[in-house]
C-alpha cells in the first residue's frame, strides 16, 4: 500500500526499542501528573487506548505477539 508520503506505509516496527520504552515512561508520568479536574470520561477512555498501545509495544520488545496485532 502506498501513501502520500512516499513509497510504503510507516512501519511501526521501525520505531527504536528505546523510544518506546521513554514513551511508556513519559505516558506514566504524564498520567501521574494529571490534576482530578482533568480526569473526565474522555481522558480515561483516551488514557485506556493510549496505554493498550504501549503495553502491545513492550510486549513485542520482550519478544511476543499481542492478540489484535
Amino acid at each position: 500500500m502506498n501513501d502520500a508520503m512516499g513509497d510504503s506505509a510507516w512501519d511501526p516496527r521501525s520505531v527504536r526499542d528505546e523510544d518506546i520504552i521513554a514513551d511508556a515512561i513519559q505516558l506514566l508520568h504524564d498520567f501521574d501528573n494529571t490534576p482530578p479536574n482533568a480526569m473526565t470520561p474522555l481522558f480515561y477512555q483516551h488514557g485506556f487506548e493510549e496505554l493498550s498501545l504501549a503495553v502491545r509495544d513492550l510486549l513485542r520488545i520482550l519478544g511476543h505477539r499481542p492478540e489484535g496485532t
